[in-house]
């Protein structure tokens, strides 16, 4: 039986289709490892060790900023060095990030491991696309979407289940597991290598990127999704927990449980944009517009929430409007694909990975930033007021309508119908 590979049928695709595999399952870590530093560590991270706000902020955009870096550094050379050896190399420094950070007390040494697990969780999204790419050239989209969604998955597990294994274990202890699971993967890659790493061949340089700037509307659409992306990820990493159990005094399961439903939302609407693109006929700007829209509704909601005392539930809307454009990052690309020469394409959408990774990790800082000014008023247990979230609310709305005022001049394209049955020569 013929494997469903769009290549020529080989025992090294066999290989690569297992390793694709195992690389699937390692990148359902890496998304997870997103959200489990400071998250439903928080607490644990100011009292036992006696972190402020900032340097917590500070461990979750340490990764986010190393993400950012992997993307574009790797991005760039994935054409000289193959999938499967950036899996490998990805895969190794993650898992020893992974498994150092929770073993470790000292704040430099935290720093460090966040950093190699962020900077090789970036580095396995590449080779895992790489892979993908070579495997199945006409249903990249589709394959790497169901891939995304396997990964997506990842911070879905982190919340609640974590948060259990927090309660009977303690918080090294779950983070530990975690990295010794990916550990299984990564050895799963390794296995099946034999013959699949191909040779170094001279690939992209940055001399391409200046290019890309100078594409009109390329600048816009990295800083307005990124923007998106910086609040959205500041409450899915940084205080979306915490402040469910500081202002409405939920317990630690029911706070994480309300992560859980935005990490599903992302997940799905991965799947969804699909849909919602054919209702606009391939359009993205109506997309695009209303996704900001209901950023902006969200951050409103969460602002009046706070100032006024409203019931839980209105601050769980705000959340999940936030939430909702998060979903959409294979239109984004579509957008930076369409609006770039074809020679330039994967690296346009390393870049917008880039730039949305760089403002996660900004609005992170900023929002450690922005509570620590606090700190004199935290309550015992490390309860902040509900003024400190309401005034980082008033500062993430700022900054939605900023995001949305710049959608405006984002290209709109169309996108482009699937070759028929009979005609399989162009993407």
């Amino acid at each position: 039986m013929k494997a469903p590979f769009e290549v020529e049928d080989t025992a090294v695709n066999r290989r690569k289709f297992i390793i694709l595999c195992f690389g699937a399952g390692l990148s359902f870590f890496t998304s997870m490892s997103k959200m489990l530093v400071p998250g439903p560590v928080y607490n644990h991270l100011l009292q036992d060790l006696a972190l402020d706000p900032a340097q917590v902020a500070g461990l979750g955009a340490a990764f986010m900023y190393s993400y950012a870096v992997s993307q574009l550094l790797i991005g760039v050379y994935s054409n000289r060095y193959g999938g499967v050896r950036i899996l490998l190399i990805g895969g190794t420094l993650f898992c020893t990030g992974m498994i150092g950070f929770p073993l470790v007390s000292h704040l430099l040494l935290l720093y460090g491991f966040r950093i190699l697990t962020g900077f090789g969780a970036g580095i396995v999204f590449i080779g895992l696309a790489k892979i993908v790419a070579d495997l199945f050239s006409f249903r990249f989209a589709m394959v790497l979407g169901i891939a995304l969604f396997i990964g997506y998955l990842g911070p879905v597990t982190g919340t609640v289940p974590v948060v259990w294994l927090i309660h009977v274990l303690g918080w090294r202890t779950a983070l530990l597991l975690p990295g010794l699971a990916a550990l299984f993967f990564l050895a799963g890659i390794a296995l099946f290598s034999k013959g699949t790493i191909k040779k170094t061949v001279p690939g992209q340089t940055f001399r391409l990127l200046p290019a890309l700037f100078r594409v009109r509307g390329m600048l816009l659409l990295c800083v307005s999704s990124a923007v998106m992306f910086g609040i959205y990820y500041a409450l899915l990493t940084q205080v979306g927990q915490k402040c469910f159990e500081d202002v409405y005094h939920w317990s630690r399961y029911s706070a994480s449980f309300c992560i859980t439903v935005l990490a599903l939302i992302v997940a799905f609407n991965n799947i969804l944009i699909s849909f919602l693109l054919k209702l606009t006929k391939g359009r993205t700007r109506p997309i695009y517009i209303s996704g900001m829209v209901s950023v902006l509704a969200g951050t409103i909601l969460g602002c009046l929430s706070f100032r006024f005392g409203l019931p839980a539930f209105c601050l769980l809307a705000g959340f999940i409007l936030t939430a909702i454009p998060a979903g959409f990052f294979s239109m984004y690309s579509l957008v930076a694909k369409e609006i770039n020469p074809p020679e330039n394409a994967g690296l346009a959408i390393a870049v917008l990975n880039c730039s949305a990774f760089v403002f996660i990790a900004l609005y992170g800082n900023l929002s450690g930033t922005v509570l620590d000014r606090w700190k004199n008023d935290m309550l015992p247990g490390g309860v902040f007021p509900s003024a400190a979230y309401e005034t980082l609310f008033w500062f993430l709305c700022g900054s939605a309508l900023f995001s949305l005022t710049l959608s405006f001049f984002v290209p709109n394209v169309t996108q482009k119908p699937r070759p028929s049955a009979g005609n399989t020569s162009r993407k």
